[in-house]
């Protein structure tokens, strides 16, 4: 049951210079349920002296990426240093040029992003950008009743309650189950790193990727769910930040010792055997598994039934699942295999992390600031 806090709707602002798309996703943001929208905007100037004199409290805004007068990042990262709380989503074509300041719009401080959709359809389209934002307005209703529950708790309340003497459980994560593969991180010697992200994947991949510092003469292999276009900006993004080569894998490749290869939107990244207990990429467009293509447990288990070499896994944060059935895949299959966690604190959203804290699969669970060192240490 909604807490009084998620029964009280989203106010969210639109703010794009096409007449058609400020209508088309009024009607998107309106199916969804407790959400309204009590204002627009047709750029960032506007929308800034909107918010500044605005009779309602905006909890979100829809914030396009390139408009005249202010664009989406001038405008963002105004909007990040007046109303730090303010949840803002980037709305972008699917261009390169836009996909390049998407990835800026992200470090800057945007929650996600979502594209414009393709269909002429004005329905088609409608129904497609309502699809793209339920889930992310889920997640803020969520986090915002968090966030208000804390605040109004009294004095009273924030002292802890003298309780008999237990093992502390972490907060809102299900006590762990046992599972065969237990490694210690120290014995582990690992030959591949995999990586899984999805919403706030791609400043945390940023982040992971500089504080690994120098360069691992193992592959590092990714999945972020993303779209075509925006994954090579993703790359180039992180290749710049971290001073790291990150490529998108291409199909057939030899996965080679100090390669970090990401994959492609759109399809599925696995492996298949090349030579002794080498890796080769193989790209394939079959269906979505946990509604994700590229799918982090599609790379996963595709490496369970392909390598045999130790493993070590990483699962920052996401919405979703995705991840958790690929980590047990690889603790069923291959004997050394150790697998980190983002934390709660430090995750945009705590879905994927959750799903495989909950499992009982991870063996650590650390603070975005820490993973990056954590595997260099593991590695080196």
């Amino acid at each position: 049951m909604l807490n009084k806090t998620q029964d009280k709707p989203l106010q969210v602002m639109v703010v794009d210079d096409s007449t058609l798309y400020r209508m088309i996703m009024k009607k998107s943001v309106t199916s969804i349920p407790n959400v309204e929208v009590p204002e627009f905007a047709a750029n960032g100037k506007i929308a800034l002296e909107k918010l500044a004199n605005s009779r309602s409290t905006i909890d979100v805004v829809l914030l396009d990426v390139e408009m005249p007068e202010m664009d989406g990042l001038t405008a963002l990262k105004s909007m990040r240093k007046l109303y730090p709380q303010l949840v803002v989503i980037m709305v972008s074509a699917t261009s390169r040029t836009s996909a390049t300041i998407v990835m800026e719009c992200l470090q800057v401080g945007a929650m996600e992003f979502v594209t414009k959709p393709l269909e002429k359809n004005v329905d088609l389209s409608k129904k497609a950008l309502e699809e793209a934002l339920t889930p992310i307005f889920q997640i803020i209703r969520e986090k915002k009743a968090t966030r208000s529950a804390s605040i109004s708790r009294s004095p009273a309340q924030k002292t802890p309650i003298k309780r008999p003497l237990a093992k502390p459980t972490p907060a809102a994560v299900a006590p762990k189950r046992e599972t065969a593969n237990k490694v210690s991180a120290s014995s582990l010697n690992p030959k591949l790193v995999l990586i899984g992200s999805s919403t706030g994947g791609p400043v945390a991949l940023s982040k992971v990727l500089v504080d690994i510092g120098g360069k691992l003469n193992i592959p590092i292999m990714i999945v972020q769910h993303m779209p075509p276009l925006f994954v090579n900006s993703l790359a180039a993004q992180i290749t710049k930040t971290s001073g790291r080569a990150v490529n998108v894998a291409e199909d057939n490749q030899v996965v080679k010792p100090g390669d970090i290869l990401i994959a492609p939107g759109g399809v599925h990244l696995t492996v298949k055997r090349h030579g002794g207990n080498g890796l080769r990429t193989s790209l394939t467009k079959t269906e979505k598994v946990q509604g994700c293509r590229p799918s982090v447990d599609v790379l996963f288990q595709s490496v369970a039934n392909t390598f045999s070499g130790p493993v070590l896994s990483v699962i920052l944060t996401g919405m979703g699942k995705d991840g958790a059935d690929g980590v047990q895949a690889l603790k069923n299959s291959i004997d050394k295999v150790y697998c980190i966690t983002q934390d709660q604190a430090s995750c945009v959203v705590y879905g994927m992390p959750r799903a495989t804290d909950e499992l009982g699969l991870s063996d650590e669970s650390k603070t975005l600031n820490a993973i990056g060192g954590r595997i260099m240490n593991i590695c080196s």
